[in-house]
């Protein structure tokens, strides 16, 4: 077995890291593990290489647990991995993914977490329908429809935990997750690895991390992996990169290779390059 569907909605998948419950329905994460048997591969492995036995991780933003599998069992029995996910019918496949893979050093919280406590909203979402189950992103005001979910910060709910590994993927809160685990980053100095695919954000999101000391990189994986656990060759994501910040306080193997990151206004990746016609105007 390689994809079992065990109806129109849900697939039990084997693959590279586990097994994994998948919503049929979610165009990247549940699709890409039913034709390639992983989600972002080549940032998959970026990210086990991160990981020691004995680790702590805290991941914040672990959707249905595509990476959060692969951690946990990098950091073994002796470690622990702290997974946060507000969105109700994907923390539930994340406990699936737990429960089928054994995982008894995962800790799971269905919250959202931010710079301080808080209640935001989850809009509707039909995860029977074809969607992006991975980009919804928490509002600050209800609206029709929407749910509530509780915030909380890291200093709050792990600010004395040993974490060698930071991830935050919220679509757009990256910067106020950070904001809320300021004593527990400053305390452990942990690797961080954020996306940052909001441009209008970025600047300030580099300007914070700098501030604390830290060195960025960008890190941007292709969605395809060549080298995918089910050997499919056919790409169905094209040119679709994730666009991610590899952060360390100290010279660290990971970055070999990668663009340094120096001042917030080294230029987005992802930002629209100014138009050149190959000529200048005479000077007068």
């Amino acid at each position: 077995m390689q994809a079992l569907s065990l109806n129109e909605n849900i697939a039990l998948v084997a693959a590279r890291d586990g097994y994994f419950l998948v919503n049929r329905h979610d165009v990247f994460i549940g699709k890409s593990f039913e034709i390639y048997g992983e989600h972002s591969g080549i940032e998959s492995a970026f990210l086990k290489r991160l990981v020691r036995p004995g680790d702590c991780v805290i991941e914040v933003g672990s959707n249905i647990g595509a990476h959060t599998v692969g951690l946990a069992k990098a950091a073994g029995p002796s470690g622990r991995v702290y997974a946060f996910e507000p969105q109700r019918p994907c923390y539930a496949l994340l406990n699936a993914q737990i429960a089928l893979n054994e995982l008894t050093n995962v800790f799971s919280f269905c919250r959202g977490v931010g710079k301080a406590r808080s209640q935001m909203w989850l809009p509707p979402v039909n995860y029977n329908a074809r969607g992006n189950f991975g980009g919804v992103s928490l509002l600050n005001e209800p609206g029709q429809g929407s749910e509530p979910t509780e915030v909380i910060t890291l200093d709050e709910q792990l600010g004395q935990a040993p974490c060698t590994l930071l991830k935050i993927d919220v679509e757009g809160m990256e910067e106020d997750v950070v904001r809320g685990a300021l004593d527990l980053i400053r305390k452990r100095h942990p690797l961080l690895y954020l996306e940052n695919d909001r441009v209008e954000k970025s600047r300030s999101l580099v300007a914070l991390l700098l501030e604390l000391g830290y060195r960025l990189y960008w890190h941007i994986p292709p969605l395809f992996n060549p080298d995918n656990y089910f050997r499919f060759k056919e790409n169905a994501y094209g040119n679709i990169v994730s666009h991610n910040m590899f952060c360390c306080h100290q010279d660290h193997e990971a970055a070999a290779g990668l663009v340094e990151i120096k001042t917030p206004d080294d230029p987005h990746p992802a930002a629209p390059r100014p138009i050149s016609f190959g000529w200048q105007q005479p000077v007068r």
